[in-house]
């Protein structure tokens, strides 16, 4: 392969533009490489780079904003060495990640790309190959490359020989980050199934203080653990092609799931598009399911004729609900003041999301309002 004296550089300040993406830089972050210790698995693989290429530096290149730092090395002298890192005036890594492409320098010294480049003569840089290692997300975080004091005629078994090991290195840092994100799963799991637990005791005491007989203790229970299991189904973490979904729900899904019991020409749902996380998402799956079980109780879902209408709107300060039950005038209902419902409704918007609530009891049904702050959605 000749030296590719015919093409044009690539302009320093797109460079720098391109190696300063923030989303790159990011994942070059999470990846927790930068100025980390030597690994066997890199280390073998640069060596493996000179033996099979017969050159004698290879690098593991990672590129930033400044500089470049060797996460593995063979081959290299001196300060640059000894430093594990240069300055980016130092660095034809820096055009591989800016590239996304492989580079390939026969002579340096007469490479328009590169001609310019302090690594020429205080790193004895003079034929390289360099080709681009990504990270899991597609982002290029450095070069993996060879380097030669003389002039050297790349080959296309040189290139392929690179790729391949990089495509060994990139697998590694999959699996790497696919460990990280079951550790991060189990930990969800783990912080999720102790709310579970401290919620479900408090259920069963009050719920065992509020019922008559064990048979209705049974069936409040289970509606509520319905409610609970259905809002769990939602934001359930998923695996999907290596990587850990912890998808929010959006507070339309969780309204339609929690009412699903109950006939859909009495219940009229109206709202923006709004996300939940994983605490709001229960808390909102208990709070309606409370004020559905008490409309199917005593108030519009216990007739035909009844009507619930449920809104909501968000602003940048909180989300307002309503939930409005509307019976015609022929049918009167006797409401309960006070109850578990009640408090479980004042547990989960005022202490769960540090909202407010506001409930009037009217005789054509329940009218109840709450404001949640915008911050409390996502949690």
């Amino acid at each position: 392969m000749n030296t590719k004296t015919d093409v044009i550089p690539t302009p320093e300040k797109e460079v720098q533009e391109r190696i300063s993406c923030p989303e790159r830089l990011s994942a070059l972050d999470t990846t927790n490489l930068m100025d980390s210790p030597h690994e066997e698995v890199f280390d073998r693989a640069v060596r493996l780079a000179t033996k099979l290429t017969g050159r004698p530096v290879g690098l593991l290149s990672l590129v930033d904003g400044t500089r470049q730092f060797f996460k593995a090395q063979t081959g290299l002298d001196g300060w640059a060495s000894e430093d594990r890192e240069t300055p980016l005036s130092h660095s034809f890594c820096q055009y591989v990640v800016a590239e996304d492409a492989p580079l390939i320098v026969t002579d340096a010294r007469q490479d328009e790309r590169v001609k310019d480049n302090l690594a020429i003569d205080d790193l004895d840089v003079v034929a390289y190959l360099g080709v681009p290692v990504r990270a899991p997300d597609g982002h290029t975080l450095g070069s993996f490359c060879v380097i030669d004091g003389d002039p050297y005629e790349w080959s296309k078994e040189d290139v392929q020989i690179l790729e391949d090991l990089s495509k060994m290195i990139e697998t590694e840092l999959q699996f790497r980050e696919t460990v990280t994100q079951r550790d991060m799963l189990l930990d969800e799991m783990d912080h999720r199934l102790k709310n579970v637990f401290t919620l479900l005791g408090g259920m069963v005491r009050q719920t065992a203080r509020e019922a008559s007989d064990a048979s209705e203790m049974a069936d409040l229970i289970n509606g509520r653990l319905h409610a609970l299991s259905s809002a769990h189904s939602l934001i359930l973490p998923k695996s999907a092609n290596g990587s850990i979904d912890t998808n929010d729900v959006s507070l339309g899904t969780l309204t339609q799931t929690v009412l699903s019991p109950y006939p859909s020409t009495q219940a009229r749902v109206q709202g923006s598009d709004v996300t939940l996380g994983p605490k709001a998402a229960v808390a909102f799956a208990l709070s309606l399911h409370e004020l559905a079980t008490n409309a199917a109780k005593y108030g519009a879902f216990s007739a035909s004729s009844g009507r619930v209408n449920i809104g909501w709107s968000v602003d940048a300060d909180k989300l307002s609900l309503t939930w409005r039950e509307e019976l015609p005038d022929d049918l009167q209902v006797e409401l309960k003041e006070n109850g578990f419902g009640s408090r479980l409704l004042q547990m989960n918007v005022e202490a769960q999301l540090g909202g407010t609530l506001q409930r009037e009891l009217t005789p054509k049904g329940v009218h109840v309002g709450f404001d949640v702050p915008v911050g409390a959605l996502l949690h």
